[in-house]
């Protein structure tokens, strides 16, 4: 729901860009958005699109159907709907009309109207443009498809079952909460007139939407309950059998995990691993845990093709790993490697690789980028549109900066000075006074004193230009740089940053000298959160969790061991999310793990929860 709010609030606060003929920095703008396209990120991507055809009203309509196609493309039928009906087709040239078309085609059939679909598609295929046909082709192929799939004999199953006298909300549950979201949504579009089975496709779709969140699994039940109090059957049960059907979902039988060997930098950080991916294990019912081998490899990127082949040949059924960047991108690149299902802890060099690589192999990662931008979307929803970004000068430091100033401009923001700061010094109040501005007032309280010919009585003030700073600092750092901050009358800004900025969970002794800053924070690492509640028990079982990095990789191997058994789901269901860890965590593209994380605010030294608030009135 965090991030569902944070991208509403993007269709506001988008660039000014292009049009479909744009080019130049117009260009640049429309390269950023098709980067979002193959990243994934389609809800954004849309909304970007949306705000350009509002800002270039002559390439507008064109604008718009590429919107609907990424609203599509994120199973967001609504907002496609929504985009195709603002457009005049009286402006569109002919292959404009037959793009329209075939969008209309894909709305048409991902309802289930199939019949439409199949005429609409019929029609626009003497007319296709050459740069059209693959788009027609795949339209075509995702028709048969649908004509065929398994959800329709399902849902004939279910309206043969609900006649009975013995028929049951299990029964629904059985025969559809395997099936995607957006399958349910176009099988609940078909039955509209039938209203035996209104209240129990309900049932599926709002357990779907939560399965893997017990929490807000509960609530949704309770809610559809609300909604149909006639019925026999009631949210409890259908809690209690859906979490039996989940302890029934098959692991593999034999997995190994590549793990650094003990020679290697990388070493201890596996081993931090190695005892998540246990405690993982651990909590899975006893006839599910699958046979568990550790393989110690070294530090080139051979080695991990070496074994990959030694575990090929062992009859392996799943792979975990490597953690090292380096062989993960090894081992993506091995034209064979998605024959045995993989998960990799850590993101190849050129993570589009994954999707070339075919097979199952998938990747889950800790890049702080990702919490960087997270921060961005955060400043951009609570109305804030200038920045300052303040990082460390290191190869970690940049790519924060970059991934927040990135995302922050995109959204309509704009990014007024970018500095590093030297994380082995202690003062840093020449360069606050600097990017604040507080020399410029010194040096015209200065000449106007010389004007006048006499000392004044005049305190020098910060810029008053810049509503967010991002901080792209570790533990150490911003502890020294937060009071600097609040002495340059910066105190009352707000002030993000990524979960780095506090080590490990916040502590009230410790972090005081963080109050004000709000940043996404992985839910291990917040106290009043389960998986906050797991890692304290996990600190008196396992030694080294109070270092925060190898406290990071504990949690990563609960998560990765735990989503094995989900893989699959999730590959088919981009909307189907787990939540772990270290975040939501949920497969858009397919390939590599998306992380959602809460965002806190530091008050005295205790990590609170912040509610997303929109426009500039929410900006404190």
């Amino acid at each position: 729901m965090l991030i569902l709010a944070a991208v509403a609030v993007l269709a506001a606060c988008a660039p000014t860009g292009p049009g479909v003929r744009g080019d130049g920095a117009d260009g640049a703008d429309i390269t950023r958005i098709e980067r979002m396209l193959a990243a994934g990120e389609y809800e954004q991507a849309a909304l970007a699109f949306e705000q350009q055809a509002l800002t270039r009203p002559l390439d507008g309509d064109p604008l718009l159907i590429r919107a609907a196609e990424a609203w599509l493309q994120a199973g967001r039928l609504d907002q496609a709907e929504l985009a195709l009906g603002r457009i005049d087709t009286a402006a569109l040239v002919d292959d404009q009309l037959v793009r329209l078309d075939l969008a209309q085609a894909e709305l048409t059939m991902r309802r289930g109207d199939l019949a439409n679909a199949g005429w609409l598609l019929a029609s626009t295929a003497d007319r296709l443009p050459q740069s059209l046909e693959a788009r027609h082709a795949e339209l075509e192929a995702l028709l048969r498809e649908l004509e065929s799939r398994p959800v329709r004999d399902a849902l004939a199953a279910l309206q043969d079952a609900v006649a009975e006298t013995d028929f049951s909300g299990e029964t629904a549950l059985a025969l559809m909460l395997e099936f995607p979201v957006t399958e349910l949504e176009r099988v609940l579009y078909q039955v509209a007139d039938q209203p035996r089975l209104l209240p129990w496709l309900d049932l599926v779709i709002s357990a779907r939407e939560h399965l893997l969140d017990d929490a807000a699994l509960d609530e949704a039940l309770t809610d559809w309950q609300q909604r149909w109090p006639e019925l026999d059957y009631d949210a409890e049960q259908a809690g209690r059998w859906i979490r039996a059907w989940r302890q029934t979902r098959p692991m593999p039988e034999h997995i190994t995990v590549l793990l650094p060997a003990a020679d290697t930098a990388l070493h201890r950080p596996g081993e931090a691993l190695r005892e998540g991916l246990v405690a993982g294990w651990l909590r899975l019912p006893p006839g599910q845990r699958p046979r568990l081998a550790f393989r110690y490899v070294g530090p080139e990127p051979e080695d991990i093709v070496a074994a990959w082949f030694d575990a090929r040949e062992s009859g392996t059924d799943f792979l975990i790993g490597p953690l090292d960047r380096g062989q993960a991108r090894a081992l993506a690149e091995l034209p064979d490697a998605g024959l045995i299902p993989t998960l990799l802890l850590n993101l190849p060099e050129n993570a589009e690789r994954l999707a070339e690589a075919g097979g199952e192999i998938t990747a889950l990662a800790l890049p702080p980028e990702t919490e960087a931008e997270l921060a961005a979307i955060h400043a951009l929803a609570m109305g804030h549109r200038r920045a300052l970004v303040l990082s460390q000068y290191s190869d970690w430091g940049e790519r924060v900066a970059e991934a927040f100033a990135d995302t922050f401009t995109l959204g309509g923001g704009r990014v007024l000075t970018d500095r590093i700061y030297d994380p082995q010094l202690p003062d840093h109040s020449t360069l606050l006074r600097e990017i604040l501005e507080v020399d410029r007032s010194e040096a015209r309280i200065d000449r106007l004193a010389g004007i006048l010919g006499e000392d004044m009585e005049s305190v020098a003030q910060r810029r008053s230009d810049v509503d967010v700073i991002f901080l792209g600092a570790r533990a150490s750092d911003a502890r020294l740089l937060r009071p600097q901050l609040a002495f340059f009358d910066a105190g009352d800004l707000t002030i993000m940053a990524t979960s780095h900025v506090v080590d490990g969970a916040p502590q009230p002794q410790r972090d005081r000298d963080l109050d004000g800053i709000s940043a996404p924070m992985p839910p291990w690492f917040l106290d009043y959160t389960t998986a906050g509640a797991l890692r304290e028990r996990a600190r008196s079982l396992y030694a080294g969790l109070d270092n925060s990095t190898l406290s990071r990789l504990h949690a990563l191997g609960r998560d990765a061991i735990a989503l094995v058994p989900w893989l699959s789901m999730m590959r088919a269901d981009p909307t189907l999310s787990m939540p772990g860890m270290m975040g939501e965590l949920s497969l858009p593209d397919g390939h590599i793990f998306r992380r959602d994380l809460p965002v806190v605010r530091i008050e005295g030294g205790v990590a609170s929860p912040v509610e997303f608030e929109y426009g500039p009135s929410a900006q404190r």
